[in-house]
């Protein structure tokens, strides 16, 4: 299935970032490939030019991962175990990209500059490109959801209600692992950020079946809201669980999270929707 946050592939989720990545360093490679020979690079220095693109693909995320984690250190000193849960996404793109740019320049000093300088613009041509129109698509989904939920009270509850503040919702169920072990961040995220708002979406669960899930786990969660039937969800085009969308007091999308969150990567995202 293709949704505007990933393509999912069965139980492996692609996010359109590294897709759009991804396809960028393929692109570059077949024109690498067909023009290689012009610039006088014998098979073997191709072959070797090929090798440095995936090593520095590897440089690259690490590097990604370590300026991520040095940009929110204070947060990750706290939660030290957390640095190894990549599966939070948390990766500053520019910095891997320069660093992998940089591996590559020196591994592969001997061949012509020009040579260099196509793939890079070829790179860069097809990456801006996919970001772009990614971007394009996004433009649906950056309004705040209007939609009438009900909380555990059986009250309707309209979500314009919350704009006005930095918003944080959460889409999420009992029966969901991720779900389960990043709720914890979420409900002590309240009493850290009190000027932002977080309100947790539950996905097809009736009332007391939330209610014995946050009793059982002694969640003290201010705003829980049911949606029976997934429209939140389906409006803002967030099919997977959990699902974060993060909203400035204007009720703009600034950024989703697709998967569990960590204290890290939570913190940016909410950092980003302040300063908005």
């Amino acid at each position: 299935m293709i949704t505007a946050q990933a393509i999912h592939l069965g139980p492996i989720m692609l996010p359109w970032g590294l897709t759009i990545l991804m396809l960028a360093i393929l692109m570059s490679v077949v024109i690498g490939k067909f023009s290689f020979q012009y610039f006088s690079i014998s098979n073997l220095q191709w072959a070797a030019f090929k090798d440095s693109i995936w090593s520095a693909f590897l440089v690259g995320l690490l590097s990604a991962r370590a300026g991520f984690v040095l940009l929110n250190l204070d947060v990750y000193l706290d939660h030290p175990i957390e640095i190894l849960k990549i599966q939070d996404k948390g990766f500053h793109l520019y910095v891997g990209i320069a660093c992998a740019g940089l591996w590559m320049v020196w591994k592969n000093r001997s061949l012509k500059k020009s040579f260099i300088a196509l793939f890079f613009a070829a790179f860069a041509l097809f990456f801006i490109s996919g970001q772009y129109f990614y971007q394009q698509v996004q433009l649906q989904y950056q309004q705040f959801p209007q939609v009438n939920l009900v909380n555990l009270q059986q009250e309707h509850v309209e979500l314009t209600q919350f704009l006005g503040k930095p918003t944080v919702i959460n889409l999420w169920a009992s029966w969901c692992p991720p779900c389960r072990r990043e709720m914890p961040v979420l409900n002590d995220a309240q009493q850290r950020y009190p000027n932002v708002q977080f309100v947790f979406i539950n996905q097809n669960e009736d009332a007391k079946t939330v209610q014995t899930y946050l009793q059982q786990h002694k969640l003290d969660l201010h705003w829980v809201l049911l949606d029976f039937d997934g429209v939140t969800a389906q409006k803002m085009g967030m099919f997977g669980l959990p699902s974060t969308l993060f909203f400035n007091a204007q009720g703009k999308l600034i950024d989703t999270h697709m998967g569990e969150l960590t204290h890290a990567a939570l913190h940016q995202k909410v950092q980003r929707i302040v300063s908005e």
